[in-house]
């Protein structure tokens, strides 16, 4: 897990370094910036799976950095540390990780990093296979960059394949999810014979097309093959448990009929 701190005060990034170190282990990358502007150079060149982020600071705020770490390095967790609660609307707006107030003590920062939004790809795991997070925004990771789709149903479609969970889904029932009142059916069909060809050609480019089935009018996808926070829930995995917070695929109307069974589950 690589970490990056950014805060202006020297005091703070070292307090901050060393708790990590000490729940981590002493072999943790951490990168430290004292400026948005030296945060984005370490971003761009390291990648880092958390960022600690101050949010009063010169120049850049830390909400403006973390509006800039998103764009650039969309599989990076932003968690604020700051000195004031006043933010925090706004903090989890940008969809933030985690919002911990100074001086944050090593048992707050230990569950911050254990409940993470979007899951840490471990070194044993395969390079190459999909990371899928439905928590808060639908979105789709390969070695953490974030998988791009030329067509946006594309990445809808698939977003209804996964939670099917590897059950086959026909052009006609993900027309009637994508478009709720669509009277051409047959149009519709065409639409999503495309969409699974534009799935496919993003999948083909970064050598995961085998996680996509396919026979005659039906399509699903192998629950197998990528590493999901929904299906790890299911499994009531407590890191993905802990993760949840009742955002689900939020940009989906249709996926709110997944929340309260969710909810349901959670509370077991």
């Amino acid at each position: 897990m690589r970490i990056l701190i950014v805060d202006d005060e020297r005091i703070a990034r070292e307090s901050l370094k060393h708790s990590i170190i000490k729940i981590l282990g002493p072999d943790t990358p951490v990168i430290t910036a004292q400026s948005g502007a030296q945060a984005l150079e370490e971003a761009a060149a390291q990648a880092p799976d958390v960022a600690f982020l101050d949010i009063e600071m010169p120049g850049m705020s830390g909400l403006e950095l973390a509006k800039a770490l998103k764009e650039r390095c969309p599989g990076t967790n932003i968690i604020f540390v700051t000195a004031h609660s006043s933010y925090a609307l706004q903090a989890w707006r940008l969809h933030a990780s985690d919002y911990l107030l100074k001086p944050a003590d090593e048992g707050d920062i230990r569950t911050a990093l254990e409940t993470l939004r979007i899951p840490v790809r471990k070194q044993e795991e395969t390079p190459g296979r999909l990371t899928v997070r439905c928590f808060g925004n639908f979105e789709v990771f390969c070695n953490g960059e974030i998988v791009n789709f030329d067509r946006k149903g594309a990445r809808e479609m698939f977003a209804y394949l996964v939670t099917r969970r590897g059950s086959s889904a026909s052009s006609g029932e993900i027309s009637g999810i994508l478009w709720e009142d669509a009277k051409d059916i047959k149009l519709m069909k065409t639409y999503v014979r495309q969409y699974y060809q534009s799935i496919r050609d993003a999948f083909r480019q970064i050598g995961t097309e085998d996680v996509l089935r396919h026979t005659r009018d039906a399509y699903a996808i192998d629950p197998e093959k990528i590493d999901c926070d929904y299906y790890r829930f299911l499994e009531m995995d407590p890191v993905a448990v802990n993760s949840y917070r009742g955002e689900f695929m939020v940009q989906y109307s249709w996926a709110e009929f997944m929340v309260p069974e969710m909810e349901k589950i959670g509370k077991n």
